[in-house]
């Protein structure tokens, strides 16, 4: 008789698990002789509670079902009751746009793939960022593209898929009104600016595969700020070809900086999502925390820069 190996614990709601796609992997994973536990939290409250519980009854991975929300939820919770070292955390991918997945070279094509690496690849200790006491893993964004991910509807995202977000940008991008702000950054530097766009990244990837972090690194304890300015329209062109590139030093139109952590203030209010989950405020105190996560990745992860396939 095979030796089992140390079980995972899998969290995912009843319907994901209804999914024939989602059994037929669970399935294979189990034939290979992993001891896979499986719960079934029907809300991110109730996953957030469940984790520490499988923690304390033995469990040494938690694998999450589900996308970018979910795994902030998860990740909430391991940050929020200090377990962060205890368990390492794995991930399949079903979300609408899966950003951190393609940040981390998880391979959101073929199920079984990705389950039987979430329950027993190797984990690494990674970068976790976090602004005015709650975690994101992947990227916060701030303003104008925080409003779409906000306001996309659930139907289209469900039927389209990370395309949703593309579609929803189009139509917002006619009604977007610049914020005025102050960065705060490490030394005391300060700028004050004018922006439709912030995006803050531990990963590189946002709404829905747009590589916004080119230089972004889930271990380099660095936040990436990527900053879009308000742009009059005939310098549109202009925009969109420093988007290709947008941590070049001579762009006029994004700014790029790698830093530890900074502070932004706001005149007004403005949405931010937390790994696609929304909140909002008018001052917000970014840091990163190195390698405060043990989390499994896929393949060169760490190493590659190119955009993965």
């Amino acid at each position: 008789m095979p030796i089992e190996r140390p079980g995972a614990c899998l969290l995912a709601r009843e319907e994901i698990l209804s999914r024939l796609d989602v059994a037929a992997a669970v399935e294979e994973v189990r034939r290979s002789s992993v001891a896979l536990d499986i719960r079934t939290p029907p809300s991110p409250d109730a996953l957030k509670e469940s984790i520490p519980r499988a923690i304390e009854e033995g469990a040494s991975r938690i694998v999450v079902a589900g996308g970018d929300g979910t795994l902030n939820a998860a990740v909430d919770a391991l940050m929020g009751a200090g377990l962060g070292g205890q368990a390492s955390l794995g991930l399949l991918p079903l979300g609408t746009a899966n950003d951190f997945a393609k940040s981390a070279r998880i391979p959101a094509g073929d199920l079984a793939e990705a389950l039987a690496l979430a329950c027993v690849g190797q984990a690494t200790a990674i970068d976790v960022g976090h602004v005015n006491g709650r975690y994101f893993v992947n990227t916060a964004s701030l303003g104008f593209g925080a409003q779409v991910t906000a306001t996309t509807p659930q139907d289209m995202k469900k039927l389209l898929g990370g395309t949703a977000y593309s579609i929803m940008g189009l139509v917002r991008a006619f009604q977007a009104e610049p914020h005025e702000g102050r960065l705060t950054l490490p030394g005391g530097e300060t700028i004050e600016t004018r922006f439709l766009i912030m995006v803050v990244g531990n990963g590189r990837f946002a709404g829905g595969g747009f590589d916004v972090a080119p230089r972004a690194s889930l271990t380099d304890g660095l936040l990436d700020i990527a900053l879009i300015t308000d742009t009059a329209t005939e310098s549109i062109g202009t925009l969109l070809d420093e988007l290709s590139d947008p941590a070049h030093p001579e762009n006029e139109h994004v700014y790029y900086r790698q830093v530890p952590g900074f502070t932004l203030e706001t005149t007004n209010p403005l949405h931010v999502t937390l790994d696609g989950e929304p909140t909002t405020g008018s001052r917000f105190e970014f840091r990163c925390s190195p390698q405060a996560l043990s989390m499994v990745l896929g393949a060169d992860s760490l190493t590659a820069k190119e955009t993965p396939a």
